[in-house]
């Protein structure tokens, strides 16, 4: 079953033209489904590479050493401290100044900022989280 919804899913993405958008239902498999997700990015390494002019080195050569950025979570707790701070400044700024309007607006930039960046840390660590999801449901 899974693996008809696997190559359902990637003719789907094979079918596609190049710089078409992704539907939905496939970027959500993408999301949840690492070896889709991977043969997906290979995939489109490799359509890259092809449209190169030719190199001395194999492909298969070049995706082996593709290098692994670690995940380096001092900069998204600094800006999130940096973040936290901001608000509370705003906060005891609005308090002396008793403008509702400027703190709708603010406030509504701060949700704004918030998901934006919660959204971020999510899509940039999602193998992260589908390992830790994947042993809690162990």
């Amino acid at each position: 079953m899974k693996n008809e919804i696997c190559e359902k899913k990637m003719d789907a993405f094979l079918a596609l033209d190049k710089y078409e958008r992704i539907p939905l239902g496939v970027t959500i498999h993408f999301l949840c489904c690492k070896k889709c997700r991977t043969q997906a990015r290979y995939l489109t390494l490799a359509e890259r590479y092809a449209s190169e002019p030719i190199r001395p080195t194999p492909i298969k050569d070049a995706l082996e050493n593709i290098p692994i950025k670690p995940v380096s979570m001092a900069k998204w707790i600094i800006s999130g401290i940096i973040m936290i701070l901001m608000m509370v400044a705003s906060g005891i700024l609005l308090n002396k100044t008793g403008n509702s309007t400027f703190a709708i607006i603010l406030n509504l930039n701060f949700g704004l900022i918030i998901t934006a960046y919660c959204a971020i840390f999510v899509s940039t660590n999602i193998d992260f989280f589908m390992k830790k999801s994947k042993k809690l449901l162990d």
